[in-house]
């Protein structure tokens, strides 16, 4: 694109010439090239500027119209010249998130944001230019999806607002900056969201329904760490679980028939051990801990939760085959797996348990740079006393607290030779 040169606007009077005299009481006009989007050459445009009675303030309102106007300005430039659609920068934006050294997003949630791309946004902005996208297009948009939910219409705005930012030069500045003007858009307001969880009633019935590793599941989930659904479904014996089964080592999470090595955890009680990022530990009570000896059995190897040919269980298969079924036949209010973490923070933070531990347990991010010196995870003692002292919560079908565990035969006792980590 050739450089544009500054524009002072040719300001006449309709029917006159510039060596005519000039007319007081006779309107004037200003006369300028405007660039249009998309296009390379520029087009002529005139603009009214009202009853001016000199030439020379005629000029002074021209100068302060171009201005208004953005004429002259280099950011009206770059956006009028600009050829790139909305839908092309989504796409670019998308890889970036994968490919960014710094906080790269973990691929559930770049599916996520490809499927609103997919389904809502990119249909709405189809042939659209990027420099086109301002508050009054994304005002259009919040109408456009009005019967969504409001959460869902304030992340999808989110992401129409990130890939406008995502455009920048090669000086790493932003082509397109914006004002978001929330007023102006007038998206609702999330005043109340839907969370489901349950409380010790609804988690007995829950496992009193439910079946096999199923009830092992949903008792781990509610009644250690809080755990995440992925994390628990990456767990393998052998490698995640320590000796006396009363310790979990998150390193990794199953999600969508793969593994995958990068959890939320290391974003929040890492550790680096020569060289090696390590995520969180978490710890059971000793009924928990028994109940999950109990589930691994004779195996020596494998996922702990499992298929019966060995591969990796879905999270979608479970809540249809049974999470979702057993919440409809005891008329629990329906929910997913985070209904069981709701459950573990709610308990954690009735049960007084210390603040630095329950961030430990639950693998939130650092609020504070204090927390970097909290190394819990050397202090295994310290956390078991307040596993078992906290418990679950509620207690197992057919067993009250920890009386059984004396009775359940250890791993010994039943002639496994089985390798675990070392704790410590």
């Amino acid at each position: 694109m050739a450089r544009r040169k500054y524009q002072q606007g040719y300001v006449f009077q309709k029917g006159r010439k510039r060596s005519d005299a000039w007319l007081p009481k006779l309107p004037a006009y200003v006369q300028f090239w405007r660039d249009v989007p998309g296009e390379p050459k520029q087009k002529r445009d005139i603009a009214l500027l009202g009853i001016c009675r000199t030439r020379t303030i005629a000029e002074r309102a021209a100068a302060k119209k171009l201005e208004q106007l953005g004429i002259n300005a280099a950011q009206t430039f770059i956006e009028t010249t600009s050829t790139i659609t909305f839908r092309a920068q989504g796409e670019i934006w998308l890889k970036s998130l994968a490919n960014r050294k710094r906080n790269p997003l973990e691929q559930t949630t770049i599916d996520t944001r490809r499927y609103a791309l997919d389904k809502w946004i990119n249909p709405f902005f189809e042939g659209r230019l990027l420099a086109d996208v301002n508050n009054l297009a994304i005002r259009d948009f919040v109408e456009h999806i009005s019967n969504l939910a409001p959460a869902t219409i304030r992340d999808y705005s989110n992401i129409v607002k990130a890939v406008v930012a995502s455009a920048v030069d090669q000086n790493g500045e932003r082509l397109f900056p914006r004002t978001w003007n929330y007023e102006f858009i007038d998206a609702p307001v999330v005043k109340y969201q839907k969370q489901p969880s349950t409380d010790k009633k609804g988690m007995e019935s829950i496992l009193k329904e439910a079946a096999g590793q199923y009830r092992v599941l949903y008792a781990l989930l509610a009644g250690c760490g809080p755990l995440r659904a992925g994390e628990a479904l990456g767990l393998e014996i052998g490698e995640h679980i320590s000796e006396d089964c009363r310790t979990l080592y998150i390193r990794q999470k199953a999600k969508r028939g793969q593994i995958q090595e990068y959890t939320k955890t290391t974003s929040g009680t890492e550790l680096r051990c020569q060289g090696e990022i390590v995520g969180r530990d978490v710890d059971l009570c000793t009924s928990l801990a028994a109940m999950v000896r109990d589930h691994i059995g004779r195996r020596r190897s494998g996922l702990l939760f499992c298929t019966s040919s060995g591969r990796q269980l879905l999270q979608t298969n479970v809540l249809r085959d049974s999470l979702h079924p057993i919440l409809k036949k005891v008329n629990h209010e329906q929910g997913g797996f985070n209904i069981f973490r709701r459950f573990r923070i709610t308990e954690l933070q009735t049960a007084e348990c210390p603040k630095p531990l329950q961030h430990f347990w639950s693998g939130h991010a650092q609020t504070h740079v204090s927390e970097r010196y909290i190394k819990l995870l050397r202090d295994r003692d310290y956390r078991l006393e307040w596993a078992e002292k906290i418990g679950m919560g509620f207690e197992l079908p057919g067993r009250s607290g920890g009386e059984e565990l004396a009775k359940t035969p250890s791993i010994g006792q039943l002639g496994q030779l089985i390798q675990f980590r070392k704790v410590g």
